[in-house]
């Protein structure tokens, strides 16, 4: 039987990588024969419940019994992950986060065990953890393949790195969204969603609101998600006068409903992999206004058919998109008719055959 194991730091958190790897995780083990299996590892697990639903055919263990940071135990963490992997056979170990190579690319000599790294970032950002960039570089010599999320970072990767693997794009599966969905050009909504991070780029967004929103009374603005930001851009939103017309709405459960009441969908990312929030706004089949940042939404936003891309950081011609947008209901309605031109390559079918293409693949080098 064939084991592949997916390598996270905490399965059970709400962020974007769970969401995604878990969907990925899923739909395989849906697929799956009697001669392959799927699992989890985590470095630990808070809860013991996953904030994403995991398909009980797949299996979930852990590193430590506790929240522990792997980098402050380091050999010790690679003699536990090395152990588990030993004790349950497992033949392909596919770090759904990067600077988890640092654990896993050691244990290839002793079991060899094929490691695959699944970069969800791109190669230029190492958010929150400067090493990023070496373990970047280290899987380059040594990992058995690189996964990225969009075609343009596979191209950093191999300028930059020049792996000695093969570097393969997969990008995150988009929705089938039912009941089909049905614009309403009547909305006077604007959403945007994600983490309150710097990352995501919300108090760029207040700045562009502040543009927007005095002119059209009409309109309200929604954001929905949580995070630390949260203090600094409600002093922001008020500093600007635009209480209770740009509103936090925190975590909500019910997405769809969001979605399918908005008109447009406004992203202000610094940076990203390939974002999940344009391709649940594409489903839902809204015109989308985003920054044109490195890497991901060039390759989901067909610029001036489906959405405008705008030069990163630039509040004024953002402003300016979504005015226009605002002000022409025709180039609304036009923009969400062709929301899903080219939306094929982001089917699970699609993505399943390239992921069971390469543990094929991987597998059969192993034998």
């Amino acid at each position: 039987m064939t084991h592949v194991a997916f390598f996270s730091g905490d399965i059970t958190r709400s962020g974007g990588t769970e969401n995604v790897s878990i969907l990925i995780a899923n739909a395989l083990a849906a697929q799956a024969d009697a001669d392959m299996r799927y699992s989890f590892i985590s470095l630990f697990e808070e809860t013991d419940e996953p904030f994403f639903a995991i398909d009980p055919r797949i299996a979930r263990c852990t590193v430590y019994s506790t929240v522990t940071h792997g980098i402050q135990h380091y050999f010790d963490t690679v003699k536990r992950l090395h152990q588990l992997v030993a004790d349950h056979h497992v033949d392909v170990l596919i770090d759904i986060d990067g600077i988890l190579d640092m654990y896993s690319l050691p244990l290839r000599r002793h079991t060899g065990v094929k490691v695959v790294s699944w970069e969800h970032f791109n190669y230029l950002q190492n958010p929150g953890v400067p090493y990023r960039k070496l373990t970047r570089r280290w899987a380059a010599r040594k990992a058995d393949a690189i996964v990225t999320l969009t075609e343009a970072d596979k191209q950093l990767y191999e300028s930059n790195a020049h792996p000695k693997c093969p570097v393969i794009a997969i990008p995150n599966p988009m929705r089938t969204v039912t009941p089909e969905p049905r614009y309403d050009v009547e909305s006077r909504t604007i959403i945007s969603s994600g983490r309150l991070t710097y990352q995501k780029g919300f108090d760029m967004l207040v700045d562009v609101a502040a543009k927007v929103l005095p002119q059209h009374l009409d309109w309200r603005w929604l954001i929905l998600g949580e995070g630390e930001d949260r203090p600094m851009l409600e002093e922001k939103i008020a500093a600007a006068g635009l209480g209770g017309r740009l509103v936090l709405k925190g975590r909500v459960d019910n997405m769809a409903d969001y979605y399918r009441k908005a008109a447009m969908f406004v992203m202000t990312s610094r940076f990203e992999g390939l974002p999940m929030v344009l391709l649940e706004a594409k489903a839902y089949w809204l015109p989308i206004v985003s920054f044109d940042c490195m890497t991901g939404p060039a390759e989901i936003v067909t610029d001036g058919v489906n959405g405008d891309l705008t030069p990163e950081g630039d509040i004024d011609a953002t402003a300016k998109a979504v005015n226009r947008l605002i002000n022409d209901a025709d180039r609304r309605e036009r923009y969400s008719a062709h929301a899903l031109d080219d939306a094929d390559r982001f089917s699970m079918d699609e993505i399943l055959d390239q992921w069971h293409d390469l543990l094929s693949r991987l597998v059969a080098e192993g034998r």
